[in-house]
């Protein structure tokens, strides 16, 4: 089982691929209509403001295969070098304290309900959650959390996570020319810099070998990235190689 996870983000300051490729759920369409041509389907984590200030937008990705997961409601009200620093020296990950946490989860499930849809799985915005997160979700009905990089599913304290397992794209290729030493063939989930179709061998590979191990691949791969890397062409052949497995949405997950 295969279970394609995706990241959809409002305007992100200075980020060069919403520069170079757009509107995020303008792109999060043409991703879930190539899903849709190889019978896949998909899990899309949203920022909450986009329930909010673009309804009508999100109301068109119900129109495919696809269960909509939250990702905090505006990616911590942006987030800096400096910011992130202090965060995790004083609270152990960068969504900030307890209280913050809580006010934002309970704002993204609020957008949620606002358009008659339940909130019941979660990827925090650049994996930044700690223990705290996973009780506060858990007390506003989220059963699914994606935030870990794991072999398998598991549950802990009523919450089911479901790692990735697989190296994401945005982490792992290198945009432009490599550095010898960022040649990784072998790159884990956050490390290492490699050429596209190298990363997309990998993928194959993992995906081959949990197949084997009768073990589920949880695939993050971004719509904004696959729109700005070459217009969703390496998309395209990936969904293409995964048309041949069956596919879930993350909250369909049964352990």
């Amino acid at each position: 089982m295969i279970f394609i996870t995706g990241d959809v983000h409002a305007k992100i300051k200075d980020n060069w691929e919403q520069e170079a490729a757009g509107s995020e759920l303008d792109n999060s369409l043409k991703y879930l209509e190539i899903l849709k041509k190889n019978n896949l389907a998909a899990t899309l984590f949203l920022n909450g403001i986009l329930l909010d200030k673009e309804t009508e937008k999100v109301k068109e990705l119900l129109k495919y295969n696809v269960e909509i997961g939250g990702h905090t409601y505006n990616n911590f009200d942006g987030m800096n070098i400096i910011k992130s620093y202090i965060y995790r020296k004083r609270y152990g990950c960068i969504y900030g304290s307890e209280s913050y946490q809580k006010k934002d989860i309970e704002k993204t499930k609020k957008a949620f309900e606002s358009i008659g849809l339940k909130m019941n799985s979660w990827r925090t915005h650049a994996f930044g959650s700690n223990e705290k997160t996973f009780i506060i979700l858990k007390e506003n009905g989220v059963k699914y959390v994606s935030d870990l990089f794991d072999e398998k599913p598991f549950l802990k304290n009523e919450i089911i996570h479901m790692p990735i397992n697989i190296p994401v794209d945005q982490n792992t290729i290198a945009y432009g020319n490599l550095k010898p030493e960022n040649r990784n063939p072998f790159a884990s989930c956050t490390k290492g810099r490699i050429k596209p179709q190298e990363w997309f061998e990998i993928l194959k590979q993992r995906v081959e070998e949990n197949e084997k191990k009768k073990t589920n691949s949880i695939i993050l791969i971004h719509p904004e990235t696959m729109a700005a890397l070459d217009n969703f062409e390496l998309f395209k052949k990936i969904t293409k190689f995964l048309s041949k497995y069956k596919s879930s949405k993350i909250s369909e997950f049964k352990l």
